[in-house]
């Protein structure tokens, strides 16, 4: 018995060693309250003014603390002193002079205090700060001394009767529980006032402009792939409340470059796995939210096609696909840069994000490399460009059955008197001969060139021309009700960290037709953090292109594909 109780007290010694303030979890039966001590912040008050006390507690003789919010109060006398300020239990409001005793009680342990209540009366009053400014939104607590006929002087902050002359500047509060403090309101100045005992004096407030108290910092992209991009906002809070946006101002850092870099505008570049902190700083204020880049780190680039052979004048997509530490690859594309070796035979051009267009010169023949390069990985296609005759041209579809509202691709095939074969539809001019029944697409230097679209019922010719000659495809469009929608996964539905997927969509409509829909549904994922929808890599020769889905980051998503009142979701592993 004598070793447990010994190891209890070694317990507590360990604990008030080791910096715990005493506060206990729970009741404590085994280092129990022994004594209590009083201290009065003013142990001698003038008659209707107030004082404050304070207990502390000993915990046999082991350790001590304040307990004054445990405390129950009384008084001998109610009609010198009496506990009377509910806000503030632990304030005793002197009535009239004398010598009165109170009790502070906790559980079964009391102690006593004897209070003086002199018969002083004030002469004079004393705010502090007396000219204070603050910004607006912020307070300011006030407190005001009085100087008695005995020549003391006494805090009667709690005693006093408190006013605004500008109550649209600040307002000041006389409630019990927060005498003396001031809420600014608006920019301006106005006297506040503490009267007591029949005097009054006065201190001059200013209430200057907001100030920057946090910046908040967001972004839809809390997670990126590597190489891949996402843009953070900055919101800075100011002490009115007001919420502004500061992106522009702020100054970005990213606490670990090697993970992602970010711009002066925000945007920021994930480079290899792990997470770092974004933050932004303005005014002295700095606010931060990370960022977390999941998919491995590039290893090595892969360009398609490895070898190319174009004729004079004539364009083909370029691809670059990415492989990654993770044994992953994905299209990087529009992520790497691009440069040919002589520029007299092709150039390369980027319309848009994902889109890179290898153009032979419609002068000059021979043969060059194209290079796609990120940091110190590179990789080179062989460019030979020929000037061969043109024998004939090919249009992939020579009927389109169209539903209205939807749409599909033509290509091009061109037949060379050297025996070759090129797609020439980047290369051609197309035409439709009734644009309201059917449009095609002859946007130069697009990805969607070739594409016709049903606009009504009816029939329509799309005519494409190269190279003097005309081919045409005979476009039908009918008007059909959606029956059901299928999304169908290429490779299924199961991808990693970084990996991709193919999607699809299929209508079925009640006249029993079926028909490809995929760029025509309007997809979304729930989670972006675990899966993301990106641009598919141009694919020349396909009826429609492929919806492209990667994943981010382990878990499971739900993504939708609406079309015609229809919706259908699949569910998105990413492991």
């Amino acid at each position: 018995m004598r070793n447990l109780l010994w190891s209890g007290f070694l317990i507590m010694l360990v604990l008030s060693g080791c910096g715990w303030d005493g506060t206990p979890t729970r009741l404590n039966d085994f280092t129990k309250l022994t004594s209590l001590e009083i201290v009065a912040t003013s142990p001698t008050i003038a008659a209707l003014t107030s004082t404050k006390l304070t207990v502390k507690g000993n915990f046999s003789g082991i350790f001590t603390r304040d307990i004054t919010s445990q405390v129950t109060w009384s008084t001998a006398d109610l009609t010198i002193a009496s506990f009377t300020n509910t806000a503030i239990p632990n304030a005793v409001t002197g009535h009239k002079p004398g010598n009165v005793v109170l009790t502070a009680t906790v559980g079964n342990i009391s102690n006593t205090f004897t209070l003086t209540v002199s018969n002083a009366t004030v002469t004079a009053l004393a705010i502090t700060p007396a000219n204070p400014s603050v910004p607006k939104g912020l307070t300011q607590q006030f407190a005001v001394t009085g100087t008695f006929s005995d020549a003391s002087t006494q805090d009667v902050t709690l005693n006093a009767t408190w006013a605004s002359t500008d109550t649209t500047v600040a307002t000041v509060s006389d409630a019990a529980g927060s005498k003396g403090l001031a809420q600014s309101l608006a920019i301006g100045s106005t006297q506040i006032s503490a009267t007591f005992g029949g005097i009054s004096n006065t201190a001059s407030l200013t209430v200057t402009a907001p100030v920057l108290q946090s910046i908040a910092v967001s972004t839809t992209t809390p997670s990126l792939l590597s190489l891949t991009s996402g843009t953070f906002q900055a919101s800075g809070v100011y002490s009115d409340g007001t919420s502004v946006d500061v992106t522009s101002q702020v100054a970005w850092s990213s606490g670990n470059t090697s993970i992602a870099t970010i711009t002066t505008t925000g945007t920021a570049t994930a480079l290899s796995e792990g997470t770092t902190s974004i933050s932004a700083t303005y005014g002295g204020v700095t606010g931060s939210a990370n960022l977390k880049v999941t998919g491995g780190h590039l290893t090595k680039i892969t360009t398609s096609p490895a070898t190319l052979t174009l004729v004079k004048g004539t364009n083909s997509a370029l691809t670059a696909t990415g492989t990654f530490s993770n044994n992953t690859a994905r299209d990087i594309t529009g992520l790497v840069s691009w440069s040919v070796a002589n520029t007299g035979i092709a150039t390369v051009t980027s319309p848009s994000g994902n889109l890179v267009w290898l153009k032979a010169s419609s002068a000059t023949t021979g043969t060059t490399t194209v290079t796609a390069s990120y940091n110190t990985l590179s990789s080179t296609t062989s460019l030979t460009v020929t000037d061969p005759g043109l024998t004939s041209i090919a249009i992939s579809l020579g009927t389109l059955d169209l539903t209205v509202g939807t749409t599909a691709r033509l290509s091009v095939i061109a037949t060379f008197n050297d025996g070759t074969t090129q797609d020439v539809t980047a290369n051609c001019a197309w035409t439709t001969s009734d644009t309201t029944i059917a449009a095609v697409d002859n946007t130069q230097d697009s990805a969607t060139i070739g594409r016709v679209s049903g606009v009504a019922a009816g029939s329509a010719t799309i005519t494409a021309t190269y190279g003097g000659l005309n081919i045409t495809s005979l476009v039908t469009v009918k008007t059909r009700t959606v029956q059901s929608l299928t999304i169908n996964a290429v490779f299924g539905t199961t991808v990693a960290t970084g990996g991709q997927l193919q999607m699809r969509a299929t209508a079925t409509y009640t006249d029993s037709a079926n028909q490809d829909v995929t760029e025509d549904a309007t997809w979304s994922i729930d989670t972006p953090s675990v899966a993301i929808l990106t641009t598919s890599p141009y694919q020349t020769g396909l009826a429609v292109q492929p919806k492209l889905v990667m994943g981010v980051g382990t878990g499971t998503a739900t993504l939708s594909a609406t079309f015609g009142g229809k919706t259908q979701t699949t569910t998105i592993t990413v492991q």
